[in-house]
């Protein structure tokens, strides 16, 4: 994950999609035939294609359906603080 420094919210830097060109300057070669194979089976990577931050956020919203407000407020007190406060700063904005 970046940081947008203009935002405060972070960014997934894994993430590929299908409409990416890599851009190509007068020093580089243009992509190969392999490079487009590769770049096509990454597209096929939960890591390239799943966002972090949505990932967690929707994992942390079935378990908190599963166990219920109490419940679910009951297991948060036994992570460790900064934990949370990673995961809050880090899921700011859904």
């Amino acid at each position: 994950m970046t940081e947008d420094p203009e935002t405060g919210t972070y960014k997934d830097c894994m993430l590929m999609s299908h409409f990416e060109e890599p851009k190509v300057t007068e020093d580089e070669e243009p992509p190969t035939e392999q490079d487009k194979r590769k770049k096509m089976l990454a597209l096929k990577d939960p890591v390239h294609t799943v966002s972090l931050q949505q990932f967690i956020y929707e994992k942390l919203k079935a378990q908190q359906e599963l166990l219920g407000e109490q419940g679910f407020q009951a297991l948060m007190e036994t992570v460790d603080t900064e934990i949370v406060a990673q995961l809050q700063e880090f899921l700011q904005g859904f």
